[in-house]
């Protein structure tokens, strides 16, 4: 019997193992690479410590148009990394799906619930607060050109999820 397969199969074995080590090697670093070379989600800072964790608000009751507002954020590292807002019926279906699924139209033209809903949450992640948001009446203000819906209930599940998460 030659040692030449031998060799061959121990060679083989060894390359299998080196690229096994080298792709966990590579699994590895490529996570925390990525978050470093992507830079922080904003560079502002909340008005005030904040805990992280997730943090959800829901209406006590239904508004006159029967349904009932939900915001939630999630906190990382003392920054809100995330936001959303949505406004269920009482058969539980949300204002998104349905504005997605073209069964809510507010306007022929205009963007969808949905769109308005995901740029007054990307303001918040972006600023980290809700001032300066909306005007008087409650509509967003010309900072997010692309909302014409009254922002007052979203403001208000912030405000109450960024008091769940203060820290004292």
């Amino acid at each position: 019997m030659s040692k030449e397969p031998m060799k061959q199969t121990t060679k083989s074995i060894a390359g299998i193992v080196v690229m096994a080590l080298l792709s966990v090697i590579v699994i590895a670093v490529s996570g925390p690479l990525y978050r470093t070379l992507r830079g922080p989600i904003t560079n502002a800072r909340p008005e005030y410590p904040l805990a992280d964790g997730s943090y959800t608000y829901e209406a006590p009751q239904f508004d006159d148009k029967g349904y009932k507002e939900r915001v939630s954020i999630t906190v990382e590292n003392g920054i809100i990394v995330s936001c959303s807002w949505d406004s269920f019926n009482e058969e539980g279906q949300g204002k998104k799906k349905l504005s997605m699924d073209g069964q809510y139209i507010m306007s022929e033209s205009g963007p969808t619930w949905a769109a308005q809903a995901h740029s007054v949450a990307s303001y918040v992640i972006e600023h980290q607060k809700v001032s300066g948001l909306a005007n008087a009446e409650g509509y967003a203000t010309d900072t997010i050109a692309s909302v014409s819906i009254n922002v007052y209930p979203f403001i208000n599940g912030v405000e109450d999820c960024l008091k769940q998460a203060a820290k004292e």
